[in-house]
């Protein structure tokens, strides 16, 4: 199982994309085929070629792909709490929640202030290859981000120029929403601590 779900996260998005695409065709889509099976719906559902569903599908594309990698860090970060702290709280009455909230968060609080700081670093680049594979002419006007507009308006237009200025502008941003983000996990980690 944990090969299972981790092992998206070592897929390139080439191949995800041809499996999600493969997955919400119209026809031959197994989405559609058990929604027929089911009775949910009478006509193939165009999900690649719906607006509505083009950000939903991008959202859950990613979680599917990243869930298994993001899990296996925070058992590797769970792995490094002292065991004998989960028998000294049952031996002295805690429950399930009670040992999650005490010991296993504070335990691994530095790993989800780590990954906070990380993601928010990532957060601009909103996943250039999926959006660049995923998008096509019906979804062209909600799938624009800001990688996708350099590369339309700017490289693909000989504006050079222009793509730098967009460039450095999201790194500036980038570089402004890390340091942010560090305070903000700094303080909270303070507040722990005492």
């Amino acid at each position: 199982i944990q090969t299972i779900s981790y092992l998206p996260h070592f897929v390139s998005w080439v191949v995800a994309a041809s499996i999600v695409m493969t997955v919400l065709a119209p026809e031959s889509g197994i989405f559609n085929q058990i929604l027929f099976k089911l009775h949910l719906i009478k006509e193939p559902v165009v999900w690649m070629g719906e607006e509505k569903y083009f950000w939903w599908i991008l959202a859950l594309s990613q979680v599917w792909k990243e869930t298994g990698w993001n899990a296996i860090v925070y058992l590797a970060a769970m792995t490094s709490i002292d065991p004998e702290l989960y028998d000294a709280a049952s031996v002295d009455g805690a429950s399930r929640l009670q040992k999650i909230r005490h010991i296993t968060l504070p335990g691994i609080a530095p790993t989800i202030s780590m990954l906070l700081i990380l993601n928010v670093g990532w957060l601009l680049n909103a996943g250039f290859e999926q959006v660049l594979l995923l998008r096509n002419s019906m979804v062209e006007d909600v799938a624009q981000i800001l990688d996708t507009y350099v590369l339309d308006y700017g490289i693909s237009m000989y504006r050079y120029s222009y793509a730098t200025a967009a460039g450095i502008f999201k790194s500036i941003v980038s570089i402004i929403l890390v340091l942010t983000a560090n305070k903000i996990a700094q303080k909270l980690n303070a507040s722990t601590v005492v």
